[in-house]
């Protein structure tokens, strides 16, 4: 087991109950519309203003994933965009780089990954989840087994 997977593991048997989703069907607002998640993930990337738009934000939401672990963990980032237990189960519009190739090419041919604006409002509450979620901040570091 790889620890990128070993730390998420851990975290949700230790946090069984955090589940960012809460449901996306239940937010008020929330709009799913294929035809429009290329676009829609490209504007969650750059400014975050689709956030409420699926299966695009979940799209945006897998390449930060991987951007992250796999610089923090030195994994390939196809690899970890591949891995169907990225979002732990729970974004049910998550699929896998091999499972949708065209639409991941094209958004990260128009959003590169250091173009990507990590500052925007969106984007900072992605990361900072993510980083919890791998064990990554101090308050996912906490939950860390200590000698």
């Amino acid at each position: 087991m790889k620890e990128y997977e070993y730390r998420r593991r851990l975290f949700y048997s230790f946090c069984p109950e955090w589940n960012f989703s809460d449901d996306i069907r239940n937010f008020e607002g929330t709009v799913f519309d294929e035809s429009t998640k290329v676009e829609d993930a490209i504007t969650y990337l750059l400014d975050g203003t689709s956030y409420l738009r699926f299966p695009g934000t979940a799209r945006a939401v897998a390449i930060a994933a991987a951007i992250i672990v796999s610089k923090e963990f030195g994994e390939d980032f196809f690899e970890v965009l591949n891995d169907p237990n990225l979002m732990n189960g729970y974004d049910p519009h998550f699929v896998t780089y091999d499972q949708d190739k065209e639409t991941y090419d094209a958004i990260m041919a128009a959003v590169p990954e250091d173009k990507i604006n990590w500052e925007s409002e969106r984007m900072n509450i992605t990361n900072i989840l993510i980083r919890e979620e791998y064990m990554l901040d101090e308050k996912g570091l906490e939950m860390l087994p200590r000698k």
